[in-house]
């Protein structure tokens, strides 16, 4: 069994329309995946899927050998899987150091949060300067650096990041997707929706291409990044819309 298995999950938002509508994906441990697609194609609900935000009308996830399908959040976050939305949810008041002791709350051992911050600031040396600074004085891929090292403390087996460069300049993307290359080479397994398909992918071992809620290419990064047919839709001018309610 993989790592990750998504198998025909159909999803949507209280009583609408299906956002998923029978996807299936496996994704293997210690890879990175990037997810593109239109918006609509059901990117951002996927993720929530598999975080326990969203329960799937049909269909089922498993993670890591055990059935986590409608699983609440906290018991999904227990079993090492951790989810990194948008909007990163920091604490803007409290401080770098602060932010991070929270993301071990549901350890016991404060010395082993102690250790696990130790860590966090050996992988991203720009936490250890700031760690006294508010996360609001932070720049906005500080920030979304301070919202991966708050998931690095729980030492997670997979790690699932919803547009990590929505609204970030060129220059601060690219240090963000250095950054996601830093969990790559310490063999984590991380799952990316990004709408920058070619910044995205050139950072992932494989490609997803969804459209109209279901998986549309599975391929390596490399090949999608080849594929014409994606170089047009996707690559080139940016992501095309598919006309629904702008869902990703």
């Amino acid at each position: 069994m993989s790592f990750l298995s998504i198998s025909n999950v159909v999803a949507g938002y209280g009583s609408g329309q299906d956002i998923l509508k029978g996807i299936s994906l496996d994704v293997e441990a210690g890879r990175t995946y990037c997810i593109i697609g239109p918006n609509g194609a059901g990117k951002s609900t996927l993720l929530k899927v598999i975080s326990g935000l969203l329960t799937p009308r049909e269909g089922s996830v498993h993670f890591d050998g055990e059935d986590i399908t409608g699983l609440p959040t906290h018991r999904i976050l227990r079993r090492g899987l951790c989810f990194v939305p948008q909007d990163q949810s920091l604490f803007p008041d409290m401080s770098v150091l602060e932010n991070l002791r929270m993301g071990g709350f549901v350890l016991r051992d404060k010395g082993d949060v102690n250790r696990r911050i130790h860590e966090v600031y050996e992988t991203f040396p720009i936490l250890a300067e700031k760690a006294s600074q508010p996360a609001r004085a932070l720049s906005g891929g500080q920030q979304q650096t301070l919202a991966l090292g708050r998931t690095l403390v729980l030492r997670p087996k997979l790690i699932m990041l919803d547009e990590p460069s929505l609204g970030l300049a060129p220059k601060i993307s690219r240090q963000i997707f250095e950054s996601i290359a830093a969990l790559r080479e310490a063999g984590l397994t991380v799952l990316i929706v990004e709408q920058n398909a070619k910044l995205g992918l050139q950072a992932a071992d494989w490609g997803v291409v969804l459209d109209l809620g279901k998986e549309h290419i599975v391929d390596s990064a490399a090949n999608i990044l080849d594929d014409p047919r994606v170089a047009e839709l996707y690559l080139g001018g940016g992501l095309k819309s598919n006309g629904k309610d702008g869902t990703t």
